[in-house]
């Protein structure tokens, strides 16, 4: 039988008079203390953020002018307050259409925002259509995305796809030359689309001060040398004085690729490399999300009424109802999803007409064929799934094939009985840390796949193995059937955990780990050797203990 809380086994309709489930209560880490941090650290030295991503999109109004919007969530969303109150500059990718618009503000390639009272600059790097084509769509989304994601299948190399990169991440590092002349500025790159700016930049300039977070998984390196530009795409990596990954085991992997493919001194209990006599630390620092806002959007009254007139428009009312919500990325494991549900109602028959799955499919990269396949095999499995089993007023699964806004997100995360991330491979997952934020009454169960970063975190959710597909299957099941008590005893411990790691945390702890590393640097590093060759080290180079390049220590 499936537990309800209500007597009649049907799941309560939700209460706009009732108030949020507070989180538990610590002291918030904001925007502000963010930047105490970074001033305490830093004082008054200059930030630069560098990404593919804008944090605002600079559109031509039909009336000659201007428009400044800012995109919905993502790291971009939690930067901005940061960059509002420190100020700096911020370098992205532009459309090419940038080169020539003006508007009041100025030029489009660099304006200042918000517009209502402008606080820190963007300065964007125009890119062509075939740029675009093949550096972003090509070698960031082709090659590197799903090499380190370890889907090998869809790896494709191509000559034009590496000349693009390359020279794009040149243009991005002239940018950053330009903007950030103050040697005591910290520049922050984004992520596998810019593997190669660290090194552009040290070459002109040795003394820079350079942070890298890289947002996806680094493979072992079995996998990691399939790329025939394993060595430029290290190379470029340690020129940074600071690498973040989501997890150790990811530090490690980047180390043992260094360790198999250059000349280097690496330091395991410090987790650092000496490479041509340039320290590189390593950390592993969990990406989160703003928890507070997100259970506050969650728990307001008009997402209430929301979840009722989603109810109704899906035909949800009176059921259990299960959600996923996902770009539409093989990564995602959602066609290993609709199998086990496949499962579920094949051995449970009693969650016929009880249970209904959303899945919310956001397109994504539609220009790429393995993405336009993928999107047409799960309409295809939904649509297979339905034809089995809908009764004339239900149906096993709701399909919404497109992106929706964090309103109806957050309602559809707090109706939900169950969360499913299946990722068959993830740096983090901030879905499924979304999901726990939005309980806000009467909890729902997480599935969180074992290959999500965010697994080693929320270790309260039921782990799912997504290539296990009876095992999958149960473990839904056992999601449906948990007594309330577990269910809150489960939220009640993840919800902790996120806040007392939002963003915000992760932010001051990229601050405090980029200190750490330059004053590591300074302290250790012998002087930066000429190019080609490698600078003599000892094991004193990077710090106490013994440092190989042989392995742990």
């Amino acid at each position: 039988m499936i537990s309800a809380p209500s007597g009649d086994g049907r799941p309560p309709a939700p209460d706009a008079s009732l108030p949020p489930r507070p989180l538990p209560v610590e002291e918030p880490w904001t925007a502000e203390r963010a930047v105490e941090t970074y001033r305490a650290l830093f004082r008054d030295a200059p930030f630069t953020i560098v990404s593919n991503r804008e944090p605002w999109l600079a559109r031509r109004r039909p009336d000659g002018g201007m428009e400044y919007v800012r995109p919905a969530g993502g790291l971009t969303a939690a930067l901005d307050p940061v960059m509002r109150a420190m100020g700096g500059t911020w370098i992205a990718w532009g459309p090419p259409a940038a080169v020539s618009a003006t508007g009041a503000d100025g030029d489009a390639l660099r304006f200042r925002v918000p517009p209502e009272s402008p606080a820190y600059e963007v300065r964007r790097v125009p890119l062509s259509d075939v740029e675009v084509r093949n550096y972003y769509h090509g070698y960031a989304n082709e090659s590197l995305w799903p090499l380190c994601h370890s889907i090998l299948e869809h790896v494709r190399f191509r000559e034009r796809f590496w000349r693009a990169y390359v020279d794009v991440n040149r243009r991005f590092a002239e940018a950053v030359l330009d903007e950030a002349p103050d040697p005591r500025t910290l520049v922050w790159i984004q992520d596998y689309h810019l593997a190669l700016v660290p090194e552009l930049v040290r070459a002109r300039r040795p003394d820079a001060r350079l942070a890298h977070f890289w947002h996806i998984p680094w493979p072992s390196w079995d996998l990691f040398r399939v790329s025939p530009n394993h060595r430029e795409l290290l190379r470029g990596l340690l020129a940074n004085d600071l690498l973040g990954f989501h997890l150790e085991s990811f530090c490690d992997n980047f180390l043992r690729c260094c360790e198999q493919d250059l000349e280097v001194l690496i330091d395991w209990r410090r987790r650092a490399v000496v490479h041509e006599g340039h320290v590189t630390m390593l950390r592993a620092l969990p990406i989160s999300i703003d928890a507070d806002s997100f259970h506050e959007l969650a728990g307001r009254p008009d997402t209430a009424e929301r979840i009722a007139e989603l109810r109704r428009r899906y035909g949800l009312e009176g059921r259990l109802v299960g959600v996923g919500a996902d770009r539409l990325d093989y990564s995602k494991g959602i066609l290993e999803r609709l199998d086990a549900l496949r499962f579920l109602f094949r051995r449970h028959p009693e969650l016929v007409g009880r249970f209904t799955f959303v899945q919310i499919g956001s397109p994504s990269r539609v220009e790429i064929a393995a993405y336009a396949e993928l999107q047409q095999n799960v309409e295809a499995a939904v649509a297979r799934l339905n034809d089995a089993l809908a009764t004339p007023d239900w149906k096993p699964v709701v399909y919404v094939p497109r992106g929706l806004g964090q309103e109806d997100l957050a309602a559809f995360y707090r109706m939900a009985d169950l969360a499913i991330v299946s990722s068959l491979q993830d740096g983090m997952n901030l879905v499924a840390k979304e999901f726990v934020a939005a309980q806000v009454e009467r909890p729902g169960v997480l599935c969180l796949s074992e290959f999500a970063g965010a697994a080693e975190e929320l270790e309260h959710a039921i782990t799912v193995n997504p290539f296990y597909t009876e095992g999958f299957a149960e473990d839904l099941h056992r999601a449906l059937t948990m007594p309330l008590e577990e269910r809150e005893e489960r939220m009640r411990a993840m919800q902790a955990i996120l806040q007392r790691g939002n963003v915000y945390r992760w932010i001051g702890d990229v601050f405090t780990a980029a200190r750490e590393a330059l004053d590591l640097g300074r302290r250790r590093a012998r002087p930066r050797a000429a190019a080609g060759t490698v600078a003599p080290t000892t094991a004193s180079s990077v710090g106490g203990g013994t440092a190989t390049g042989g392995g742990p220590a």
